[in-house]
């Protein structure tokens, strides 16, 4: 999301600068494993031959110690120069605590947590201070960057005027997005900010980053109508605003689709919502190019699985981050129920991707059981295939997304705060089944350009799901109406993949959600706070 932003930044002529961490040993690489469904390992890149070095250096004060910080630079080059700056601490004069800091991108108790938000918060702004960028507005993406607020406070002077210049984007309910510390850590670590009375901004003994960075944000929003709701019971507040995600269209859009796409909607890249106009492309071209794009996917399937996809099969993908309230291994949940569908209606090919957090062992449970239940298909079943991949990372997601015929999205109601995959698949004009939640809840039309599980909700409607029905309302659309319609109804099967593509692709890109951005947020900062 923060690339797709970085990207549409440059191509509008946005000037704008990206700060995050390092993280010299990336997220980590995945090997499937029957017990434990994931085994973990570093996994380093080359980042001194992708960035550049900045001479620029910045002192972050850590108790009674100074730590140093430095920046690397990756520069993007469009109508106007974005970049992004990865902070490092990797110096010997540091603490081998605060070394690690920058080592991975998660991982480490309370300590090292706060310690990443603390380089990311503070050190980050003093490197654009060393840097000599002119901000005019701070962006907080998540609750992760909300010690920048104390920067801000310290040279603004007051509270207002910290406001007139910070805005913060919530992305998540869920509490590993919004992270909370000891009062008693937070002032052990941050003694030498006098300016800040962190036992007046503590609640209950703790300091939440979300609420900190709300409370010194002239404008907070959601990522989607739905998750403003959301959004307004957990950080306590009811005037919030939402901009909906959107993705990168030029990044996301797989090379065979573009070209239809460029000989039948020309200046799309440029405009993406003359995608509105894709249900002029002819039928035969657009399943010409998915098709082949398919091909692609089920052998690079085949290739890491040993497994013996056909490309004429229905194949419905689950590809994205392993966590138990995304219910990634759902459509497994019932294995015969699956089987008497493809015997009856026709034959399903499913794809899972994606990887868990290396600490969470609930999520590598579910992985465990995908695991075992994909196997005993594989080896009763001549009609049901199910593939595993491990690994998952951004170039398998172009092929996914492209390649899919089904985007299958079943996260807990309404604890999708927008998610972006499904509207990547609906670009490449695959149908998304989904949950009605997050962009869906604003996207999706029954029936037209996918399909909905479960109940659509009222939009202050928090309730949660019950997974009983949820499962059999799956079940139930898959036998009477996907998979009929992709086996006996070609035609209407095309209709609704153009149809997906002109009404996700016009408003649910990258450009319209930097212009949002613009218009609805930072131009009225200072107007609003």
């Amino acid at each position: 999301m923060a690339g797709d932003l970085a990207f549409s930044f440059a191509d509008l002529g946005l000037p704008a600068t990206f700060v995050t961490l390092l993280s010299r040993n990336g997220y980590g690489s995945q090997k499937l494993d029957r017990e434990s469904g994931q085994l973990d390992a570093p996994q380093p890149w080359d980042y001194a031959r992708i960035l550049s070095p900045t001479d620029a250096r910045a002192s972050v004060e850590l108790g009674s110690a100074v730590q140093r910080v430095g920046a690397w630079e990756y520069k993007i080059r469009g109508k106007a120069e974005t970049s992004v700056l990865f902070l490092d601490t990797d110096f010997p004069e540091n603490d081998r605590s605060v070394r690690e800091a920058t080592e991975r991108l998660y991982g480490g108790e309370v300590w090292h947590r706060m310690l990443q938000d603390i380089i990311l918060g503070i050190g980050g702004y003093r490197i654009l201070k060393a840097l000599g960028r002119d901000v005019d507005v701070y962006h907080l993406n998540e609750s992760h960057a909300a010690f920048a607020t104390v920067e801000l406070l310290r040279d603004t002077g007051s509270p207002e005027a910290t406001r007139q210049r910070c805005a913060f984007t919530t992305h998540t309910p869920l509490a590993a997005g919004n992270d909370v510390f000891p009062l008693t850590t937070v002032e052990e670590a941050l003694s030498k900010c006098p300016w800040v009375d962190w036992a007046k901004e503590s609640v209950d003994g703790s300091i939440s980053l979300s609420r900190l960075a709300a409370k010194y944000s002239g404008i907070t929003n959601a990522v989607s109508l739905k998750h403003r709701f959301v959004s307004e019971g957990v950080l306590g507040r009811d005037n919030i605003r939402y901009v909906t995600n959107g993705v990168y269209h030029k990044r996301w859009v797989h090379d065979e689709l573009k070209r239809v796409y460029d000989r039948h909607l020309p200046g799309w890249q440029e405009s993406p919502s003359l995608l509105v106009g894709a249900m002029g492309i002819p039928p035969e071209d657009l399943a010409h190019a998915r098709n082949s794009v398919k091909k692609t996917l089920v052998a690079m399937v085949n290739d890491h699985t040993g497994l013996r996809l056909d490309e004429g099969t229905l194949t419905i993908s689950v590809a994205k981050r392993i966590t138990s309230y995304k219910r990634n291994n759902m459509i497994l949940s019932d294995p015969e129920r699956l089987q008497r569908i493809a015997v009856e209606k026709g034959d399903v090919q499913v794809i899972i991707a994606g990887k868990a957090h290396p600490r969470d062992d609930v999520a590598k449970g579910m992985l465990a059981d995908a695991i075992h239940r994909a196997d005993r298909l594989n080896g009763c079943s001549q009609k049901v295939r199910v593939a595993i991949l491990e690994n998952y990372d951004i170039e398998m997601a172009k092929l996914l997304v492209a390649g899919s015929d089904v985007w299958l999205n079943n996260p807990r109601r309404p604890l999708e705060a927008c998610g972006t995959s499904g509207i990547k698949a609906a670009m490449n004009g695959a149908l998304n089944f989904s949950v009605y939640d997050g962009w869906w809840l604003e996207g999706g039309i029954e029936g037209i350009n996918g399909w909905g599980i479960g109940r659509r909700p009222e939009w202050n409607d928090l309730s949660g799901p019950v997974d009983r029905e949820d499962i059999d309302d799956m079940y139930r659309k898959l036998a009477d109406e996907i998979v009929p319609t992709y086996y006996n109804n070609r035609a209407k099967w095309w209709n609704m993949s153009r149809m997906s593509i002109a009404t996700v692709g016009p408003l649910f890109n990258s450009y319209r959600m930097v212009g949002d951005y613009v218009t609805k947020v930072y131009s009225q900062l200072r107007r609003d706070s």
